[in-house]
């Protein structure tokens, strides 16, 4: 039931939307001190990055003035505005001006009718965000028009609970903010962990209490990992999927959709647990480690450790960034989009640090991978929770005290 004070309105009534303006390729300039030209590539679900940006001379910026955007504006991409990660919607920071409004964009501001804060919310809400999925017309390019965006309806209530509202879910954005930070930090430093402990600048201590000291050995990885083609199997193994984030998976633990027939499923691969794959992938984004059995598609390649390893050693080294930049410089011959062979990978050095001090460096690395997935689980909890609390705010489900 509709508090009596609230409204059913729509974003038409309560907005100011403007549509960028068409420049012309031809007049870009690659003057650093040009002013930045915001357009749909410059926007991702709720951010706006500025890699490949182009620019308009600062000399014409007077005559633009209608299309200068300013600190909380908010800008969305009519074209593909949803994609996998969520709507290319965005708040304009400081950080982000002076810039100017490009053609199949549009600025959003509140009316004074509307909490510009409160606006952030409906942008960011699972109602909105379906709203667009639903009108967002397929095509080669799927788009969204301005009056698409205006026919937006949703409960309104009167200003002073608006600010108390925005108010109250600011809090939430805070707290997720700060979680993300906190991750981008946690993985920056895992990072520079990897750089070190897996090229041996940095050296953990041993049961004594004192540093490592025996030098790594650098062996062909061939004296470490063979290869293998077993296909004897039957039905009953799964089918694995393999991914760069979380290497070799089930396809039904993800949103797998390609379909495969049993006579192709015959002539699949047997993946150990602990096995290691070689995918096409493995150019940009290392090799792949199972801690599942299944089958896999006869184009991987499968590794099997042949002596004693730390499995989680070499899972962290091979996809480390130190091995994917030997791997692309050993392999430079090797056409692009075609897979590693076993040939090859043989021929690569990799080190060999006794068993202890790979078992320490792979704790450390294991510890550093749990506290980032911590702070995942808090973010996704904080998220989720806010989520519920829009749901009853701006519904008028749950009242605030003005």
């Amino acid at each position: 039931m509709l508090p009596n004070d609230w409204i059913h309105t729509t974003f038409e009534k309560h907005t100011d939307l403007l549509n960028g303006f068409a420049f012309k390729s031809v007049n870009y300039s690659s003057d650093e001190c040009d002013i930045r030209l915001l357009r749909g590539d410059n926007i991702e679900p709720g951010s706006l990055r500025w890699r490949g940006v182009k620019r308009w001379p600062a000399n014409e910026l007077e005559k633009l003035n209608k299309f200068q955007l300013a600190e909380h504006d908010f800008v969305i991409a009519m074209d593909r505005t949803w994609i996998t990660s969520g709507l290319k919607v965005a708040e304009v920071k400081q950080s982000d001006l002076p810039c100017l409004l490009v053609q199949r964009v549009s600025r959003i501001r509140a009316l004074p009718t509307l909490n510009q804060s409160l606006l952030r919310q409906y942008f960011s809400g699972h109602r909105f965000e379906q709203y667009v999925k639903s009108v967002q017309t397929e095509s080669a390019v799927p788009h969204i028009s301005p009056s698409q965006i205006k026919e937006f309806s949703f409960l309104l209530p009167p200003l002073p609970e608006q600010r108390k509202i925005a108010e109250i879910l600011s809090t939430w954005d805070k707290a997720i903010s700060t979680t993300e930070r906190l991750i981008d930090n946690s993985k920056q430093q895992k990072q520079a962990l990897m750089q070190q402990l897996l090229t041996g600048k940095k050296r953990l201590l041993d049961g004594s209490g004192k540093p490592f000291e025996a030098e790594w050995e650098r062996v062909n990885a061939g004296n470490i990992f063979s290869s293998r083609s077993d296909k004897n199997h039957n039905s009953d193994l799964p089918i694995l999927a393999i991914t760069q984030d979380k290497g070799a998976i089930p396809r039904d633990l993800i949103d797998y959709k390609v379909s495969v027939t049993n006579a192709s499923i015959a002539g699949y691969k047997v993946v150990e647990q602990g096995d290691f794959i070689i995918s096409l992938r493995s150019f940009q984004g290392g090799i792949e480690y199972s801690k599942y059995k299944g089958i896999c598609s006869p184009a991987y390649v499968i590794l099997h450790p042949n002596i004693e390893i730390t499995d989680a050693f070499y899972k962290y080294y091979l996809k480390s960034h130190s091995f994917i930049q030997t791997m692309k410089s050993r392999l430079e011959g090797i056409r692009d989009g075609k897979i590693i062979s076993y040939k090859y990978f043989s021929e690569i050095k990799l080190p060999m640090p006794s068993l202890i001090e790979q078992k320490k460096i792979a704790a450390v690395l294991t510890n550093a991978d749990k506290k980032i997935q911590i702070l995942e689980q808090q973010l996704a909890d904080l998220k989720q929770e806010k989520k519920a609390l829009m749901q009853q705010l701006l519904t008028g489900k749950r009242r605030v005290k003005v």
